[in-house]
């Protein structure tokens, strides 16, 4: 009887991740903006059924702009979903895709999605340059003006 218990439990704990990974899958997105050389990029990962599950998010960029440093291992309780976050780097402007999939145990779940990312790398530079120049303008500007009206006020 003793045996019959544990093989119904062993049984049981077998199936129960089984059937809980094949409902796990990623929740599509709309295109995100990367305006930096290193960022982030989420992932929403949902879990419909009652059992928590630990998965790995895994990413591949279909090209050379951009780079996907690592995956993410992320614990989704039952019935939630949770967000992992993907660690790229941006090598070239333009449009991008990235494959991202779920794995259980190093086992592919689910179904593949691909994540559209639109890579412009250099604005942050463009900004901090633009912000400097606008910055230097205005010292500038006030020097002047303050020489001038020093200039002014002694001549009178």
């Amino acid at each position: 009887m003793k045996r019959l218990i544990a093989a119904l439990i062993a049984l049981f704990a077998i199936a129960t991740p089984a059937i809980a990974s094949n409902s796990v899958h990623i929740v599509p997105g709309s295109t995100i903006n990367l305006v930096a050389r290193d960022g982030r990029i989420p992932v929403t990962v949902m879990n419909p059924s009652s059992v928590p599950l630990e998965v790995t998010v895994v990413g591949a960029a279909t090209s050379f702009r951009l780079e996907v440093l690592e995956s993410q291992k992320l614990v989704i309780p039952g019935n939630t979903s949770a967000v992992a976050e993907l660690p790229v780097k941006a090598i070239a402007n333009g449009p991008v895709q990235i494959r991202v999939w779920l794995e259980i145990k190093g086992k592919k779940v689910g179904e593949e999605q691909l994540i559209d990312v639109s890579v412009n790398y250099d604005i942050e530079l463009f900004l901090l340059v633009s912000l400097a120049v606008a910055m230097f303008s205005l010292i500038v500007v006030g020097v002047v003006r303050t020489v001038v009206k020093l200039a002014r006020s002694r001549g009178e």
